[in-house]
């Protein structure tokens, strides 16, 4: 668990298992094995990235910060094959796909200047969330637009993840207030999914990503809790495990 822990891979499974899930939804398949894997390298690429800016301009947080800085150069060899690979797999990717993912990864670029200029100051997980989301379901809304319906409470999780974090770093009434607001928004969110599909398994990823979320928020914090944090976003087996025992 501790090495894919410190690679941030349950990360970048959560983020795979949701592109899929909102592909599935929409396409009724899984998208092409290329746009996957360009994407799961992208994630992990930009994960690594963050993290190494992190050891660069704050302390050292948690053991996971530790670990990188311990093994930075390991982690700086990584993301050069990152970007190799990333950089190989781009000429096989739709047109449509490759100008929404240079337009997102320009606003992953004007928010990382902004965020090192200290402009963002408590926006900083509201735009991530939204960077996430749309990065997820990328290879969806470029091709069905209505699809953004479905990244809203995507982006609402993942901005419950982060204040959860960021409550775990250090207490903070603004985060606390906006945790619990957030979580009315995704009750909201996740009940007007359900009332106009009534399809209990396209809600369900949703509800247990935002469950093990709160119970986690409402108990002690430790360490470990981090992981299991990143682990709620690997949710949607439960709609695929569902899929496979249908049949």
């Amino acid at each position: 668990m501790r090495f894919i822990k410190y690679l941030s891979l349950e990360v970048v499974l959560g983020a795979i298992l949701y592109q899929c899930f909102l592909f599935e939804v929409y396409f009724h398949s899984l998208p092409p094995v290329v746009e996957v894997s360009l994407f799961a390298l992208v994630v992990w690429f930009l994960y690594l990235v963050d993290r190494q800016v992190d050891i660069i301009f704050q302390p050292v947080q948690d053991e996971r910060h530790e670990f990188h800085v311990q093994y930075r150069k390991f982690y700086r060899v990584i993301i050069g094959l990152l970007g190799v690979a990333i950089a190989c797999l781009l000429p096989f990717q739709r047109l449509e796909v490759l100008l929404a993912g240079f337009v997102l990864l320009f606003l992953v670029m004007v928010y990382g200047f902004a965020w090192h200029k200290g402009w963002l100051r408590l926006e900083k997980e509201l735009f991530t969330s939204v960077l996430y989301g749309l990065g997820v379901g990328l290879v969806i809304w470029v091709r069905e637009p209505r699809s953004l319906i479905l990244l809203l409470p995507l982006m609402a999780l993942a901005y419950q993840n982060l204040c959860y974090f960021t409550l775990m770093e250090s207490p903070s009434d603004f985060y606390s207030a906006r945790l619990k607001k957030t979580e009315w928004i995704l009750i909201g969110l996740i009940s007007g999914i359900y009332a106009t599909t009534q399809e209990i398994f396209i809600v369900l990823p949703f509800l247990v990503t935002f469950g093990i979320t709160y119970v986690l928020s409402r108990t002690a914090s430790s360490e470990a809790k981090h992981f299991w944090g990143d682990v709620a976003f690997w949710s949607p087996l439960i709609y695929f495990l569902h899929g496979v025992f249908s049949t």
